[in-house]
C-alpha cells in the first residue's frame, strides 16, 4: 500500500507536468472558451443592481441573490464594455483557487500528502470542473462556499462552535444557490446514519439535538438578513415568486418527476445496505470514520440530486468533485503496485482529460469573439436607456421589455401554456426598436412577428421592413424611420413627402417611386449609428 509514502520522482514530474498544462490551458480557455448563455444572464442581473434596480421586483431572475449583489460591486466601476464578461471571469479565478485549496486540505487531513497533491492536480484538469470554474456564474461562488463548509466541518472535533460556524457558512451558500439544501440534507443524513452503521459509534441524542439546533441557528443568519433586506426593499413577494414558485414550473413540464421520486427511497435503501456491508467488517478510528462519513455524504448527495433536482447538469455536482478526486486517487494508489505504474496512470488520466477539453472547447477555437462583437454592436445600436429585446439579458446593459427570461424553464412553460408569450406585446408597449438576432430561443408566435417587423443588422436587429415591389410597407413600432438602399439614403417620397428621417406611426405606408431597386425602411437612429441591412455587421467592429 503506497498511500502513506512520499511522492516518487516519477509521480512528482508527472503531476508537475499536468499542473503546468492545467495552468497554460486555463489561460487559453479564459480568453477563448465560449460564453455560456447563463454568464450574461447573471451579469445582466448584477448590472441591474448597479442601476438602482431591485432584483425580482424590477427585472426577473430565478436564482438566489447574493452572488449578483456582491459582484455588482465589481461590475460598477468597470463601466459599459463590450468585453465585460472577460473581465468578470477574473473574480472566478480566486474562487477556483479556494476550491483546490479545500481539496488539498481535506485530503491531507484524512489521507496523505500524496493523495492531497495528486487529487488537487487531477481535479484542476477535470473537464467539467475546469471549464465551469472559468465561467462567470453563481455555481462557482456556491461551490467555493460549500467546500469551505466541508473544510470547517472536518477541521477537528465536532465542537459546538464548529457546528455553528459550519451552519453560518452553509447559510451563506444558501443565499448563493438553493442547491445548498441538497448538501445540507446529505450532511444531516450521513450524520444520523453514522451511529447505526459503525458499531463503536455512540448515539448521544441530547448532544445531537443541541448541535442540530446550533447548526440551524447559524444556518438561518444569512437567509434572515436577505429576507430582511428584500422586505425593506418591498421585493420579498417578488423573490418568493421568482426563486420558489417559478422554479416549481419545472416539475409541471417534466413527466419523469414522479418516477424519480418513487425511485429515491429504493436508492436510499441500497445506499444504506452497501454502507452497512462496507462498515460491518471494519474497525474505525477517527480518520477512517471521517472518510466513511465523506463517502456517505458523496453517495447521499448523488442520489438526492438525482431524485429531486430535475434539470441536472455537471455544475450541480461541483461540491462533490473534490471528494470524487480524492476517492479516485486514493483508490489508484491502493491498486497500483509501483510508483512508476501510478505515474503512468496519472498520465493516462491527464490525456483523457485533455481529450475532453479538446472536445468541449472545439479544439480550443476562439468562441468569445462572437459575443464580444454582439456586445459591441449592442452598445452602438441601442443607446443607454433604450430597451432591447433579448433572450436572457445577453446584451447586459439594456433593459428588457419582457419580464421573463427565455431559459429552459420558461420556454418549456410557454410550450405547455403555463406562461404566456408576451414578448411582442411587451416590445410594442415600450416602443422597442432593437432586438436580438433570430434564433430557436424565440417563442414561435413572437418569432414570426419580430421576423416580419425587424431587419438584420448583423448580431442584432432593428425595427423596419423590406419594402414590397409596389412600394408598400407596414410600421409596427412607431418612431423615426428612413428609407434606404444599398447606397444609403434612398431618393423618393414616403407618403407623398420627400424621404428623410421622419416620424411614422403604426400602420401601412408607401414609398414612391417603386422600381427594381431593393429598398428597406429602417429605424432612423440605427441608420444614423452606422447600421444597415444591406451591409451586415459581423466580426468587423
Amino acid at each position: 500500500m503506497l498511500e502513506n509514502e512520499r511522492l516518487s520522482a516519477a509521480e512528482r514530474w508527472t503531476l508537475t507536468a499536468i499542473a503546468a498544462a492545467s495552468v497554460v490551458l486555463r489561460a487559453v480557455c479564459y480568453f477563448r472558451y465560449r460564453f455560456d448563455s447563463d454568464e450574461p444572464q447573471h451579469l445582466h442581473v448584477a448590472w441591474g443592481w448597479t442601476q438602482g434596480l431591485v432584483q425580482y421586483r424590477d427585472y426577473f431572475d430565478n436564482h438566489a441573490p447574493l452572488f449578483h449583489i456582491v459582484t455588482s460591486w465589481i461590475l460598477k466601476p468597470l463601466g459599459e464594455r463590450d468585453d465585460i464578461l472577460l473581465w468578470m471571469r477574473g473574480p472566478m479565478l480566486p474562487l477556483y483557487a479556494v476550491v483546490l485549496w479545500g481539496t488539498y486540505v481535506i485530503a491531507r487531513r484524512f489521507w496523505s500528502r500524496r493523495v492531497a497533491v495528486a487529487s488537487t492536480v487531477l481535479l484542476s484538469f477535470f473537464p467539467p470542473f475546469f471549464l465551469k470554474s472559468i465561467e462567470y456564474r453563481t455555481d462557482n461562488a456556491w461551490n467555493t462556499v460549500c467546500v469551505v463548509a466541508l473544510v470547517v466541518l472536518t477541521g477537528g472535533p465536532m465542537t459546538l462552535a464548529r457546528v455553528f460556524a459550519a451552519g453560518v457558512v452553509l447559510g451563506v451558500a444558501l443565499c448563493v444557490s438553493l442547491k445548498t439544501m441538497l448538501l445540507v440534507i446529505s450532511l444531516a443524513f450521513a450524520a444520523v446514519a453514522l451511529p447505526f452503521l459503525i458499531r463503536d459509534e455512540k448515539l448521544r441524542i441530547g448532544d445531537s439535538v443541541v448541535k442540530a439546533l446550533l447548526f440551524i441557528a447559524g444556518f438561518a443568519i444569512a437567509p434572515a438578513l436577505i429576507v430582511f433586506y428584500f422586505v425593506r426593499l418591498g421585493a420579498w413577494p417578488n423573490l418568493l415568486y421568482c426563486v420558489f414558485k417559478f422554479n416549481e414550473l419545472v416539475a409541471a413540464t417534466h413527466s419523469n418527476v414522479k418516477l424519480l421520486q418513487i425511485l429515491y427511497p429504493l436508492e436510499l435503501i441500497l445506499l444504506l445496505r452497501y454502507a452497512a456491508h462496507f462498515a460491518r467488517s471494519r474497525t474505525f478510528d477517527e480518520t477512517s470514520r471521517t472518510r466513511f462519513y465523506l463517502g456517505m455524504l458523496f453517495g447521499m448527495y448523488t442520489i438526492t440530486l438525482g431524485g429531486f433536482w430535475i434539470l441536472i447538469s455537471p455544475r450541480d455536482f461541483l461540491p462533490m468533485m473534490p471528494l470524487l478526486a480524492i476517492f479516485v486517487v486514493a483508490w489508484l494508489i491502493r491498486i497500483c503496485t509501483t510508483p512508476a505504474r501510478l505515474a503512468m496512470t496519472y498520465a493516462v488520466a491527464a490525456v483523457l482529460c485533455f481529450a475532453g477539453l479538446i472536445h468541449y472547447t472545439d479544439k480550443f477555437r476562439d468562441e468569445t469573439t462572437e459575443w464580444v462583437t454582439m456586445m459591441h454592436q449592442a452598445l452602438r445600436l441601442a443607446a443607454p436607456g433604450e430597451p432591447l429585446s433579448d433572450f436572457k439579458g445577453e446584451t447586459v446593459y439594456r433593459r428588457r421589455p419582457t419580464y421573463w427570461v427565455l431559459e429552459t424553464i420558461t420556454r418549456e412553460a410557454m410550450r405547455h401554456n403555463l406562461l404566456p408569450d408576451t414578448m411582442w406585446e411587451d416590445a410594442v408597449r415600450v416602443n422597442c426598436h432593437v432586438a436580438q438576432a433570430d434564433g430557436p430561443f424565440w417563442p414561435p408566435r413572437s418569432r414570426v412577428l419580430f421576423s416580419a417587423n425587424f431587419l438584420d443588422m448583423g448580431r442584432l436587429r432593428a425595427s423596419g421592413q423590406w419594402i414590397k415591389p409596389d412600394g408598400t410597407f407596414t410600421i409596427a413600432m412607431p418612431g423615426e424611420y428612413v428609407v434606404i438602399d444599398k447606397n444609403g439614403l434612398a431618393q423618393g417620397t414616403v407618403d407623398g413627402s420627400p424621404n428623410a428621417p421622419r416620424m411614422l406611426g403604426a400602420g401601412p405606408h408607401r414609398f414612391a417611386p417603386p422600381n427594381d431597386t431593393h429598398y428597406a425602411v429602417l429605424w432612423a437612429p440605427a441608420f444614423a449609428r452606422g447600421f444597415s441591412p444591406f451591409h451586415l455587421k459581423d466580426l468587423d467592429f
